[in-house]
């Protein structure tokens, strides 16, 4: 009996092999379908995925390209600033040096024609001085007539006043008279060393400003007088030609108005007839 039903059962096991050896060949099959689309799946997320990376190393490389560009057009400019600054520097080197050279040079007293007026001409002036003896100063051996700051402006001022301008009218008609004609009339201002307060310096910054103003002051006045304006040259010296040394608070001496009449027939710096502009203002 055991025999028999242990014969059944190996007919049953051999009859159902070849069904149980093709189950596990199709799940087999299915398995390895299923991974060839998962491979073919991942091989085109990957081929995106380069793509996109290409695309992106093509962005980059194109944006290094801009950038190296720029890069070389600053560097170019760089190097364009760097030369232009260097020629600049030397320049101005070279400006400063041939400054300081001036500078330690003693400068050539400027020649101009020594002044001899004509007898006319020396007598009116000195009458001039006589009629203002306050204000007004003859120089016959310089051919200058000179004004007191004080007398002719207000402190700090350049309006000429009024005593001061009755004056330069009268030398106006001096100038204007034939005696004269051959002369050229150069205004020289001066000051003495005191500081430009605060209120002066709004018109007047420094010494220098406040020297010419008045020089062109006085000039204006001397054209209101009808002396023509072509006849005339102004000059301002600060408080550096001083006549006397400055006291504490200004010596009046140096602040002052020179007028000088220079000969238009003689040639500047001849060589006998010459003398210091540097001696004859002071």
């Amino acid at each position: 009996m055991t025999a028999r039903r242990n014969f059944s059962l190996f007919c049953v096991l051999t009859a159902a092999a070849p069904m149980l050896i093709g189950c596990v060949s199709r799940d087999e099959y299915l398995r390895e379908k299923f991974a060839r689309r998962k491979a073919v799946e991942r091989a085109e997320t990957l081929e995106r995925d380069l793509a996109d990376e290409r695309a992106r190393v093509m962005a980059l490389e194109s944006q290094f390209g801009a950038v190296r560009g720029q890069l070389n057009t600053q560097t170019a400019m760089t190097s364009t600033l760097k030369a232009e600054r260097d020629r600049l520097n030397t320049y101005s080197n070279r400006l400063q040096s041939e400054i300081d050279s001036l500078a330690r040079q003693q400068i050539g007293a400027i020649k101009v024609v020594e002044v001899k007026l004509p007898a006319e001409l020396d007598r009116q002036l000195k009458d001039l001085a006589a009629r203002y003896p306050d204000s007004v100063e003859y120089d016959a051996q310089r051919g200058a007539v000179r004004w007191k700051s004080d007398l002719t402006f207000g402190k700090g001022s350049d309006e000429v006043q009024p005593e001061a301008a009755e004056s330069l009218r009268s030398f106006a008609q001096v100038v204007n008279s034939t005696s004269a004609s051959g002369f050229e009339i150069i205004v020289v201002g001066h000051t003495d060393n005191l500081r430009i307060g605060p209120v002066t310096g709004r018109n007047h910054p420094t010494n220098w400003h406040l020297s010419v103003h008045r020089s062109i002051a006085v000039m204006n006045a001397l054209a209101s007088a009808g002396v023509p304006q072509e006849r005339m040259g102004v000059m301002g010296y600060g408080e550096h030609r001083p006549q006397v040394p400055n006291s504490r608070g200004g010596a009046e001496e140096n602040r002052r108005v020179e007028i000088y009449l220079v000969s238009t027939r003689d040639d500047i710096a001849s060589s006998g007839d010459t003398m210091s502009m540097n001696d004859s203002i002071k």
